[in-house]
């Protein structure tokens, strides 16, 4: 089933997550603030709980905030949360909000890679979608 209509996730606040079904790829746009690792660790597994829902393995989410990125053992300690929450199995593309923030997130992708998960950051959702599509 493919649709088009974009859908809030209620509860994420700060975050604001709206979401939607495109061509077979669940498309998340993550809005408004980050909030605590915590709240973003929630924010994520409701992703995957859609992607489940919808019996979606592609997933494209694209950063909207307007604050930064998680740092060091912060991001360490978000990857190790997201695995233990059970989010794996699916292909992840996550697009920056400028090309220039791409360099900020390479460290979680290496880190969550290294860890078992299929991801892949972009500076561009036509690249993340190339590659959801796509890549091997």
């Amino acid at each position: 089933m493919t649709t088009s209509k974009w859908q809030d996730i209620p509860g994420m606040e700060p975050a604001r997550l709206r979401w939607c079904n495109h061509a077979d790829v669940l498309k998340v746009e993550f809005l408004g603030s980050r909030g605590t690792p915590e709240q973003m660790i929630g924010c994520w597994k409701a992703v995957q709980d859609l992607a489940i829902a919808h019996r979606l393995e592609r997933i494209l989410a694209v950063d909207l905030m307007d604050d930064e990125p998680l740092t060091g053992e912060q991001r360490q300690r978000f990857i190790q949360r997201l695995l233990e929450s059970g989010i794996s199995g699916r292909r992840w593309a996550y697009v920056a909000r400028s090309a220039d923030r791409v360099a900020h997130y390479e460290a979680t992708q290496m880190d969550a890679q290294e860890m078992g998960l299929k991801v892949q950051v972009f500076g561009s959702a036509a690249e993340a979608e190339r590659w959801l599509r796509f890549a091997g």
